[in-house]
């Protein structure tokens, strides 16, 4: 897996009598603005340095292009995964001719295999989201008759078709338990920020042996975290700029 990132030298000082200097082609970053190509775009290059026009067209398709930065690179992460396995384990099969039992085979080797990762149900259920969605979109594309992860009819078929979602991936891992959301009150929260970050102590005086440097930093951070629902790189990178210009009401 790679990322577009501009800036790089011109093609033809990489490779000599690849592209003459100044012709179309030459400049990198022409040719990634020419096609409106996001900075951090992943692409995927097979293990003989070859590059898939139709298949990295799928981190350009919109349902893509429109998602979060790390949901892009865990696609790519998850399908490189995947197309991997049918090179080294399957005969080096192409994405193209993958089937049913090349999926059957990679779920048993990244699962239950002695000799496999076993990744935890919820990490496998992940990246069989992301593996089916592309092949979900190559299908819809023309590019492939089928999708070689096995579907089968949900539970509630009649919700879920309202839906537009009649069919649920047969090789999801059922084992793996929703995910549990523990809420704090604000006093819970108070308590935490106060204890964790401050150096009080339970019964709300400094701790004597607290040797933290930016206690007040820190606990403004999570406040503004709370208050706002920001994330951690959103709130990252705010500057003095991106707050209002004039203060505003009490508390906010």
């Amino acid at each position: 897996m790679v990322l577009t990132r501009r800036g790089l030298p011109r093609l033809s000082e990489l490779v000599r009598g690849a592209a003459e200097p100044g012709v179309a082609g030459d400049d990198l970053d022409a040719w990634l603005d020419e096609r409106d190509v996001p900075e951090g775009t992943p692409f995927l290059i097979s293990p003989a340095l070859e590059y898939d026009i139709d298949l990295n067209r799928y981190f350009l398709a919109p349902v893509m292009a429109g998602a979060a930065h790390n949901t892009r690179l865990a696609a790519a992460g998850d399908l490189c995964r995947f197309l991997r396995f049918l090179d080294e384990c399957r005969g080096g099969r192409c994405w193209r001719d993958a089937g049913e039992d090349d999926h059957a085979a990679y779920l048993h080797w990244r699962r239950f295999d002695p000799a496999g990762p076993r990744v935890a149900a919820s990490t496998w259920n992940r990246e069989l989201a992301m593996v089916s969605a592309f092949f979900g979109w190559a299908v819809r594309q023309g590019l492939l008759v089928g999708n070689p992860v096995a579907m089968r009819a949900g539970r509630d078929q009649g919700r879920r078709q309202a839906r537009g979602a009649a069919e649920v991936s047969a090789a999801r891992a059922r084992d793996g338990g929703g995910d549990r959301v523990a809420w704090l009150t604000p006093g819970q929260y108070r308590r935490w920020r106060d204890c964790g970050l401050r150096g009080y102590q339970a019964d709300g005086l400094p701790g004597g042996g607290f040797r933290g440097r930016w206690a007040s930093r820190n606990a403004l951070f999570a406040d503004v975290m709370v208050r706002t629902g920001l994330r951690l790189a959103e709130q990252a990178s705010l500057t003095v700029f991106g707050g209002p210009a004039r203060p505003g009401r009490a508390g906010v």
